[in-house]
């Protein structure tokens, strides 16, 4: 079974980490589509559609991991997101596809007037570490919470799922900084 705490505080988390990097997609919708058409996996012309339906589906995700009853399909439907933008990764990254926009948005993109990093495994890696945060809401839905939400729990949860949502900016940042040093 599974603590409250932490199956409220993964599904926050994760949650901000979708509705913030659909927000910056639904910024720049035209940019992220150039960055999925770069890709070059889909067929011509469907870049821009796919970029509109992804960048819903992380607000769709994000939103259903706020919603109690519908957390497990709000994870499930992270785990698809994920699986596909890491799936894009490392299919260009084998391809030895390494100097382009990611399509992350944030300080991993790679765009014009923008100082981003390109592709890389760190990527794929951390797009493992999110899903990874899916494995609390997972567990809670197939085995049940140990216990109900306490009013008391309402700081621990606050607190893990802004400490989580700093922990991955803020390794975000640093990563970035540091592939960019690599590149000098």
């Amino acid at each position: 079974m599974t603590d409250p705490v932490l199956f409220y505080s993964a599904s926050a988390a994760l949650a901000c980490v979708l509705l913030l990097g659909a927000l910056d997609k639904f910024r720049d919708l035209p940019g992220f589509a150039a960055a999925v058409s770069a890709y070059e996996i889909l067929p011509a012309g469907i870049g821009v559609p796919f970029a509109l339906l992804f960048a819903l589906a992380e607000v769709a995700a994000g939103a259903l991991l706020l919603t109690p009853a519908w957390q497990p399909a709000g994870a499930g439907l992270a785990l698809l997101v994920l699986a596909m933008a890491t799936a894009g990764l490392a299919f260009n990254l084998a391809r030895g596809r390494r100097d382009m926009d990611c399509g992350c948005s944030g300080p991993m993109s790679r765009r014009p007037g923008a100082r981003g990093t390109g592709l890389s495994w760190w990527l794929v890696a951390r797009n493992v570490a999110l899903a990874a945060w899916t494995a609390p809401v997972l567990a809670a839905s197939a085995a049940g919470l140990s216990r109900g939400l306490l009013w008391t729990d309402a700081a621990s949860v606050f607190g893990l799922a802004a400490s989580a949502v700093a922990l991955y900016f803020t390794a975000n940042h640093l990563l970035a900084s540091h592939l960019k040093l690599q590149a000098i």
